[in-house]
């Protein structure tokens, strides 16, 4: 069993997507919080994942009609965490090493919308003391985004990933099956 030993705090990192089927990746650094040593791991509370026009002048809205305002094709981007590198690619929902994903759905200017979705458990695990929450003992996550191929940009799109953790100490029997998971999540 997990034993928190710090309250709640956040990560939070982000890939801005340019241009269709490029897909753009950014790293947690996870190595101040895993201590081998001392069995600690982090444990994944929550996983949101926000989308934002960013313009190519750097000012960040939230209209994102303005990212692809004439294109009247339909098109999605995907977002993905995961604790293991896979490479920059989109990996299936089905990979252990799959923390929370989501996706952002465009359905063609001007006539269709826009939605939004975490796909994956829902990405809210539960709190610590119930045992629900996502624990890693990598030193490193990974978020990757990529965008479709009718994604025709006039300005990017900003994926931001926020996470909110916990560190925890785990018994010497949890911290290895979770190291064990996640080396053959590697396989």
């Amino acid at each position: 069993m997990a034993k928190a030993i710090t309250g709640a705090f956040y990560l939070t990192e982000q890939v801005v997507l340019t241009a269709p089927n490029v897909p753009i990746q950014a790293q947690f650094s996870l190595a101040s919080y895993v201590d081998v040593a001392q069995r600690q791991g982090v444990a994944i509370e929550s996983v949101d994942f926000m989308f934002q026009g960013l313009t190519t002048a750097g000012v960040y809205t939230q209209d994102l009609a303005d990212i692809d305002s004439t294109n009247a094709l339909p098109w999605s981007t995907g977002a993905q965490l995961t604790d293991v590198q896979r490479g920059t690619l989109i990996v299936s929902d089905a990979d252990r090493a799959m923390v929370a994903s989501g996706t952002l759905i465009h359905q063609g200017y001007p006539t269709g919308g826009l939605s939004h979705e975490s796909n994956l458990y829902p990405d809210n695990y539960g709190p610590v003391a119930t045992e629900e929450a996502r624990i890693v003992v990598n030193s490193e996550l990974f978020l990757t985004g990529q965008a479709t191929a009718d994604f025709v940009a006039a300005n990017n799109l900003a994926v931001t990933c926020r996470i909110k953790a916990r560190i925890v100490k785990l018994s010497e029997r949890d911290f290895m099956s979770i190291a064990i998971t996640s080396s053959a999540a590697d396989n």
